[in-house]
């Protein structure tokens, strides 16, 4: 049985990777000297596709295009940052992750394509710190049981992590996300 193709929330038939700061819905970006300011604050109602909300700053592919665009234009066209702040618009939580009423609809083909890209992402953060001498630092607020982390800070994954919330550690990892949806 063929898998049915959702309907973009937009009327268009494809995905548009084309963006820029003016047209984020969940990102804002902000650039003084050498730090940028990036405010996670995803839009509910601002999903890819029918059928969900992308509530506590869970993400699909249009909040990581959205990402994607902002690293790669803090990196090319803002030279003169050298640090990136990671932040949450929302109070008590930084981010769900992967939104799984989103990957539940989606057909295989968009979870692999959705998971690549997720990953090529945060591959380009890294690179950033790398080559580039562009670090990334996650600053959250948001409270968080002690060793929990993949859930709440995936977006963040290849940054320099940082928690300001009580009861919590400060914690770095450089680790790429694992993908659970691929076996759909």
């Amino acid at each position: 049985m063929a898998e049915a193709e959702r309907k973009l929330n937009n009327g268009k038939s494809r995905i548009d990777f084309q963006t820029d700061p003016s047209k984020y819905r969940h990102w804002k970006l902000a650039v003084d000297g050498e730090v940028a300011t990036l405010l996670m604050d995803v839009d509910e109602k601002g999903t890819l596709f029918e059928g969900y909300e992308l509530k506590l700053n869970s993400y699909d592919l249009g909040v990581d295009i959205e990402l994607a665009d902002a690293i790669e234009r803090l990196r090319f066209e803002h030279p003169q940052v050298k640090v990136i702040l990671l932040r949450s618009g929302k109070p008590r939580v930084f981010c769900a992750g992967a939104n799984i009423r989103m990957l539940a609809g989606a057909t295989h083909a968009h979870k692999v394509n959705f998971c690549k890209f997720t990953n090529e992402t945060r591959n380009g953060i890294e690179d950033a710190s790398e080559v580039s001498g562009l670090f990334t630092i996650c600053v959250s607020t948001a409270p968080r049981p002690a060793g929990v982390m993949s859930s709440r800070l995936q977006p963040t994954i290849s940054c320099w992590s940082m928690t300001a919330a009580p009861q919590s550690r400060s914690r770095s990892c450089r680790c790429l996300p694992c993908c659970r949806a691929l076996a759909g």
